[in-house]
Order: structure tokens, then C-alpha cells, then sequence
């Protein structure tokens, strides 16, 4: 499920659940599609410090798995950015 169907959906149950307006799914859609970003880029980060640190003897590989996730990581914020 895409980030932004995944964000949109919570929105309306976090609205619903609360009673709230359903005019104001697009200002929750983005607060929760910003916390996915966050928690993604901090998982994103976690797995860095993973593949350096078991990659220690391998630094090349271990570079070309960083850059990887980076370039992933750009692709989905480029997308989810083109959405708004």
C-alpha cells in the first residue's frame, strides 16, 4: 500500500474515531504522512548503522548499501512530495 493511501486511510479513522470534521482529512493526511516519513528515514538510518557495523571489514560494500537505502529513501520522498 502506498505511503499516501496508508496515510490518507489513518486520517479518516483518526476523524472518525474522534468525531472530527472529515473537511480536515487533507491537513491530517499530511501530519501523518510527515510521522511516516520521520519514522521511515529513522529505520532508514538504524539500517545504515547496521550495515557498517557488520560490514566493518567490507567498507565498500558496506558504502554501496548505504547509498542504496539513500537513493530509495529520495525516490519515495520525491514521490510522496509530487502527491501534495
Amino acid at each position: 500500500m502506498p505511503i499516501r493511501q496508508l496515510a490518507d486511510d489513518t486520517a479518516r479513522e483518526i476523524l472518525a474515531s474522534l468525531g472530527g470534521d472529515i473537511e480536515k482529512t487533507s491537513d491530517v493526511t499530511q501530519i501523518v504522512e510527515k510521522a511516516l516519513i520521520t519514522v521511515m528515514q529513522d529505520t532508514r538510518a538504524g539500517c545504515v548503522d547496521v550495515v557498517n557495523l557488520c560490514c566493518s571489514a567490507d567498507q565498500d560494500l558496506a558504502h554501496k548499501i548505504s547509498e542504496g537505502l539513500q537513493q530509495k529513501e529520495k525516490a519515495l520522498i520525491a514521490n510522496l512530495s509530487s502527491l501534495r
